[in-house]
C-alpha cells in the first residue's frame, strides 16, 4: 500500500474525473484490480472493462438531429444547440458512430423516432455520414431499408458527406435506389436542391 501510494497521482485522477466519468471509472477499476489481484491481472481487468464500455457505447451511438447554424450554411446538433434553425420539411440526421450489425437496431429506432417527430410535412431526409467512418453490410442494408420506408411515404433520402469506403459499400449493398452517393454533395447542397424542387412545384 505504501508503494502504491507513490504511484497514484491524485491531482490527475481529479482531472480525469472532471473530463470523463467513464475514464475515471476505468481508472478506479484499474486501481482496485491492481490492489486486489496484482499488477498484471488488475491491468488486464481494466483493459477488459475499457473494451466492454467501448462496445456498449458503439452499440448505442448518439443519433443527432441537425439544424442550420443561424446565419451560416453549416449544421449541428439541435440537442446541443437549441438555437439552430430547423429546415421546414427536411429532417437532417447524423449517426455519431460507424454502422455495424450490433448497432443497426438502435440506429433504426432512433431514426424512426426523429422522423416521427418531424410531422406530416416531411419531404426529405438528409443522412450525414461524415461521422460514420465504417459501414458494414448490415449498416448498408439499414440504409436501403430506411430508403424503402421513406419512399413508401413519398419522402426522399439523400446520403451526404460519406467517406470513400462507405460510399463503395453503400453503392454495392444498398443499390441505386438510394440515389447518388457522392463526396461532392453536402448537407446544404441537398437542402438547396430540395428547396429548389419545392419552389418549382409539380411539372
Amino acid at each position: 500500500l505504501v508503494a502504491v501510494k507513490g504511484l497514484v497521482d491524485l491531482a490527475e485522477l481529479r482531472r480525469i474525473r472532471e473530463l470523463s466519468r467513464m475514464e475515471f471509472g476505468v481508472a478506479m477499476v484499474a486501481l482496485a484490480g491492481v490492489l486486489l489481484l496484482g499488477i498484471l491481472k488488475g491491468v488486464l481487468l481494466a483493459a477488459l472493462v475499457s473494451m466492454l464500455l467501448l462496445v456498449a457505447r458503439t452499440a448505442n451511438p448518439h443519433v443527432a438531429r441537425l439544424g442550420r447554424v443561424p446565419g451560416t450554411t453549416r449544421y449541428s446538433d439541435v440537442e446541443r444547440h437549441p438555437e439552430n434553425e430547423p429546415v421546414p420539411g427536411v429532417a437532417i440526421v447524423r449517426v455519431e458512430s460507424g454502422l455495424y450489425y450490433f448497432n443497426a437496431g438502435h440506429v433504426r429506432d432512433e431514426l424512426r423516432r426523429h422522423l416521427a417527430a418531424s410531422g406530416e410535412g416531411l419531404r426529405l431526409v438528409v443522412w450525414d455520414l461524415s461521422t460514420s467512418p465504417y459501414v458494414d453490410i448490415a449498416g448498408a442494408r439499414l440504409i436501403a431499408e430506411m430508403q424503402r420506408e421513406l419512399a413508401a411515404r413519398g419522402v426522399a433520402l439523400r446520403i451526404v458527406d460519406a467517406h470513400a469506403q462507405v460510399r463503395e459499400i453503400v453503392r454495392k449493398a444498398a443499390g441505386p435506389a438510394v440515389g447518388e452517393v457522392s463526396r461532392r454533395i453536402s448537407i446544404d447542397d441537398a437542402v438547396a436542391a430540395a428547396d429548389g424542387a419545392a419552389a418549382a412545384g409539380p411539372p
